[in-house]
């Protein structure tokens, strides 16, 4: 008991939260329920809970902020200071890529394997219709809105077409071909680091020729006339051939193999495995249990990795910046494109796929997409859906829970073939490039866009400005020559992270949509191991 004055004798205390009697000089102390102290404790636990994802944010922040302001000095720079300050400014940057690429093949071959093992083959069957149809419909409306967009706004009339040159000749027969070579590599460890192309033969078709025998000094003046008129020749022995109208046609020469690692021949093998394996049933299980134990560690690793992202992605923004040689010129000059490239991304990563998410789950899409943002920060960061992969499994498995047996088999083939904002990316951008040229497109054409977008979008590497390349089958559909890719170069690396970054939303909601509509499966999947594992042990 207090002393008889008001204070504490010696071995007295008081406990806060209760009550003190009467004449004390401490009344009740509970600052718990305080207004600064709850929200002090909000902070605190989203420090604790978010912190990676915030300081992701801060580098993403830190580049804008450290690129837009050294362009200047860094583009007042003479060579060669110009070039080691972009390197060592872009080099931590460089890092996250190489680390992150390093995770990407063994990350897709056991996640698909483990994944497709630990199913029985009609789960399997299901779970990979059901995406399919989702990746399918969600590219098609992504198709359809950006040339619904590009043929309301018309941002490309009055815009001045490019003079520049390519160098890449494609065609979309070869394209079409090689995308199925690469589903079958003849070589497993070559499919590592190395994918089949064709490589384009230009010829020369004459439409007219004419020939000068110079072997009499009589034919000296035809001989001279016609080589200022005509400019192409050809000498055999004492005749010349020269050739006064000609066209350049494409045929398919020889085939190679370019530098990238054949993530599609990759993902088709893993699939394989996995289902033969799920099929042998107790025969495969020390070889299915090695594979969970490789997937288990490398996404240890990725969590390693992802500590250093904030300063990689924080580089590579900022390089990227530092690196432009006209920043306002050149957002003013395309910027009706980029306006609507990006108001139709913003329309089907903020509207279309939550809707249909919604709509498939009664599920609130907005606590889904906070639980994939560090995925998505990831992923513009990066400008590569593939590199994002291992965030985007760690997102969505420990996040938002989905079934790692849908992750591993929805993820790695979305990576590869799901590209909604490439989809719609490409019609706006073959689109906008015909109003450049002044070509007034038939419903026909735009129909042939859509069908060619969707299946360029499937052909796309998930890698960064794979979409370029793709780019050239889409204009040859418009008949416009591939060189007017160029028109669009100088802002392509910026809508290029905003792209992968719808691709990987449309990723994370397609596993979640899937994960919903096979709850079913996964419990008569689950039931048909333990009934089976009972049996053996018996």
């Amino acid at each position: 008991m207090p002393s008889s004055h008001g204070l504490l004798s010696a071995g007295e205390t008081i406990r806060l939260n209760e009550p003190t009697p009467p004449g004390s000089i401490c009344k009740d102390i509970d600052r718990s329920n305080s207004e600064p102290y709850i929200k002090l404790k909000w902070y605190v636990k989203v420090w604790k809970r978010d912190k990676l994802m915030i300081f992701i944010i801060v580098g993403v922040l830190l580049g804008f902020l450290v690129g837009l302001t050294c362009n200047k000095s860094i583009q007042n720079l003479e060579e060669p200071k110009k070039s080691t300050l972009l390197t060592f400014l872009g080099f931590p940057g460089e890092i996250l890529m190489r680390m992150l690429k390093m995770l990407i093949l063994p990350l897709i071959v056991s996640s698909l394997i483990v994944g497709l093992a630990d199913l029985d083959q009609k789960a399997s069957g299901k779970i990979g219709r059901r995406a399919i149809i989702y990746y399918m419909v969600t590219t098609l409306i992504a198709v359809f809105l950006g040339i619904t967009l590009v043929a309301l706004i018309k941002p490309g009339i009055g815009v001045a077409s490019s003079s520049a040159k390519s160098n890449k000749d494609v065609r979309a027969l070869d394209s079409f071909l090689d995308l199925i070579r690469n589903c079958f590599p003849e070589n497993l460890v070559q499919a590592t680091f190395q994918q089949f192309q064709t490589n384009v033969k230009v010829i020369k078709v004459d439409l007219k020729r004419h020939e000068v025998n110079f072997s009499a000094p009589k034919n000296l003046t035809d001989y001279l006339r016609k080589t200022y008129e005509f400019k192409t020749s050809e000498v055999n022995g004492t005749n010349i051939t020269y050739y006064e109208t000609w066209r350049d046609i494409k045929i398919a020469g020889s085939g190679n193999f370019s530098p990238g690692t054949n993530i599609l021949g990759l993902v088709v093998f893993s699939i394989a495995v996995g289902i033969v394996l799920g099929n042998m049933e107790t025969r495969a299980e020390a070889f299915v249990s090695w594979m969970a134990t490789l997937n288990d560690v490398i996404m240890q690793l990725v969590t390693v990795v992802m500590w250093y992202s904030p300063v990689g992605i924080c580089s590579l923004v900022a390089v990227k910046f530092s690196e432009m040689n006209n920043i306002s010129g050149t957002f003013e000059s395309l910027g009706m494109y980029m306006a609507t490239v990006i108001v139709g991304l913003v329309i089907h990563s903020f509207f279309i796929l939550p809707t249909i998410y919604l709509m498939v789950t009664r599920e609130n899409p907005l606590t889904f997409v906070k639980g994939v943002l560090q995925a998505l920060i990831t992923a513009f960061g990066t400008s590569s859906s593939s590199a994002t992969l291992p965030v985007t499994f760690k997102c969505l498995e420990e996040n938002n829970k989905i079934d790692k047996r849908i992750t591993r088999f929805v993820l790695p083939v979305g990576a590869t073939v799901n590209m909604d904002g490439t989809a719609l990316y490409e019609a706006v951008a073959a689109i906008f490039i015909a109003q450049a040229a002044g070509l007034e497109l038939s419903i026909g054409q735009y129909i042939a866009v859509s069908v060619t977008a969707t299946l360029a979008s499937i052909g796309a590497a998930g890698i960064p400005q794979a979409g370029l390349v793709t780019m050239m089958v889409v204009l040859q559909t418009l008949g416009l020559p591939e060189d007017s890719v160029t028109l669009i170069f100088a802002v392509d690396w910026f809508l290029d992270r905003l792209r992968t970054t719808v691709n990987v939303l449309g990723d994370a909601f397609g596993a979640g949509i899937v994960a919903h509509l096979s709850r079913a499966d996964l419990s008569e999947s689950t039931e048909a191991t333990y009934q089976s594992d009972r049996s053996v042990a018996v």
